[in-house]
């Protein structure tokens, strides 16, 4: 959100009218009444404050640095990180001019005011330097150059030198401030130089899109605010333990904790509140789908029972077809081929019932036990035909396994079929025999054998030769239909073994 846009709210304009309120009132008070609030302060006095606002200073660049470090494996934020990265530079440069600074114990070489300012100008260059670079950061973007360990060995050999040269190689760098005299030209155009930086950081950090938190944006700029006021009285100081200094050091401090704000926004606050937001658009998303579910479920039981009671009318009708075929046969008692005709119609019939029967009483609309079925088709036809085979034993082999619908009508016909056979035709000079069943579903495969001991096929039986016979039939089911082998044996007995796959169809409810 741009500065403009910001100051649309009247809590951010009071925002930065106290920020300039705080940085304009001391200096005008100074400038209008010297004699009153202008003061050098003795060494003691002064060396007390200065110590516990770089100390303060010190403490909030190491936690920036911490935030924005630790924080970086979880916020992936590259703008963030390189801030903390810059601050742990900033810190250990302010930490050696505090160390360096006039009145403390000597820091490995004399201490001077000297010292201590180059110090003090090299921390505010990087300070200013480092927003200037952060802001040209894409947070969410990712940079194949960026390795957490080499940057933190990168930042100390850095600092490594900054110490070098301004303890052993001081000469090389231009002096600051004589003692006697004050600051030097250089100070002060380097003091104003890095105003300069300063002011096009509030300018990047006003228009930039890459900082997408109004708190955040917020804060910078304060801070930027009161490191130019801050930058200011240091251009303008005569001492290094007047007001000037003093006032420049509250500047600084006050600045750090709003950068820290900020940096804490960034990398703590903003996961933390996305999270929160992500938390409660799932929560409101997972109540919506559990209302979704709940009308679903509804759905899904209406349906179930209207395929249920499909299901049931259409044994209904199956029966009443059947009901009528079995009443126009009654008035041809004694054709033989009539009444045979519509006895083997009515138990195809009675098997394509016995399947919806069998689906309805199911909680499973789709499929149906094997074992429940075969056992049902038995029952069936030894009800149809009990003239045939009282003695006979029918043994059932068959294992848990469920078949479709479109599967388990074809199956249920070729069944009935040859269970019909032979009742009728495998046992002519005994009422005694035995026929086995095994059926067995192995992955996508389904194994089903029949067998009788009875009197078997004529030898000159051909299949081929017979189109109306309900082998024929059984045989065209099995193998145009469900995509299956079957072969038929009759030398010792009657042996069928068919084999057909179960993923030929699909699931329809």
């Amino acid at each position: 959100m741009p500065v403009y846009q910001i100051l649309k709210d009247p809590k951010e304009i009071r925002f930065f009218l106290a920020i300039l309120a705080f940085s304009v009132i001391p200096l005008i008070s100074i400038g209008l009444f010297p004699d009153i609030f202008y003061k050098e302060y003795p060494i003691e006095s002064f060396i007390v404050f200065h110590n516990i606002s770089e100390i303060f200073s010190i403490i909030v660049s190491f936690s920036i640095f911490g935030l924005g470090y630790y924080s970086y494996s979880q916020s992936r934020n590259v703008q963030t990180f390189f801030l903390s990265i810059g601050f742990l530079v900033i810190g250990l440069v302010d930490f050696m001019h505090t160390l360096g600074y006039k009145g403390m114990p000597d820091f490995v070489t004399p201490n001077s005011g000297n010292k201590s300012t180059q110090f003090w100008l090299i921390a505010r260059f990087f300070t200013a330097l480092t927003f200037i670079l952060a802001i040209f950061l894409n947070p969410i973007k990712k940079y194949s150059i960026v390795k957490e360990n080499l940057c933190i060995i990168f930042s100390l050999v850095l600092v490594g030198f900054i110490y070098y040269f301004v303890i052993f190689q001081s000469h090389l760098i231009p002096d600051t401030y004589i003692h006697g005299v004050g600051l030097t030209p250089f100070k002060k155009k380097a003091e104003l130089f890095i105003m300069g930086m300063i002011l096009l950081a509030i300018i990047l950090y006003s228009n930039s899109k890459s900082i997408h938190s109004q708190k955040q944006r917020k804060y910078y700029l304060g801070a930027f605010i009161l490191c130019f006021f801050s930058e200011l009285v240091f251009a303008v100081y005569t001492s290094v333990f007047d007001v000037f200094n003093v006032l420049g050091h509250i500047y600084k401090v006050v600045a750090f904790q709003l950068i820290y704000k900020a940096v804490f926004v960034s990398a703590i606050n903003e996961p933390y509140e996305k999270l929160i937001h992500s938390n409660t658009l799932l929560s409101k998303e997972i109540e919506e789908n559990e209302e979704y579910a709940k009308v679903i479920q509804k759905s899904l039981k209406e349906k179930e029972n209207l395929i249920g009671e499909i299901f049931h009318r259409t044994k209904n009708s199956i029966e009443l077809v059947r009901s009528l075929l079995m009443i126009q046969a009654s008035g041809f008692p004694n054709d033989k081929n009539i009444q045979s005709i519509v006895e083997d119609t009515s138990i195809k019939i009675q098997t394509m019932s016995l399947v919806h029967d069998h689906l309805y009483q199911n909680k499973d609309l789709s499929e149906i036990q094997v074992s429940d079925y075969l056992s049902s088709l038995s029952d069936l036809v030894k009800i149809t035909f009990p003239q045939f085979g009282k003695n006979i034993e029918i043994h059932l082999d068959v294992n848990q396994g469920v078949l479709l619908l479109d599967t388990a009508v074809p199956l249920g016909l070729i069944f009935t079929e040859l269970l019909s056979n032979s009742l009728k035709y495998a046992f002519p000079n005994t009422d005694h025999g035995i026929i086995t069943i095994k059926f067995e579903i192995k992955e996508n495969r389904s194994y089903f054998e029949y067998r009788d001991d009875g009197v078997g096929l004529p030898k000159s039986f051909d299949i081929n030769e017979h189109k109306k016979l309900g082998l024929s039939l059984s045989k065209i089911i099995a193998e145009k239909q469900m995509g299956g082998t079957l072969s038929i044996d009759g030398t010792q007995g009657f042996y069928v073994k068919f084999e057909f796959p179960n993923n030929l169809y699909k699931r329809r409810v």
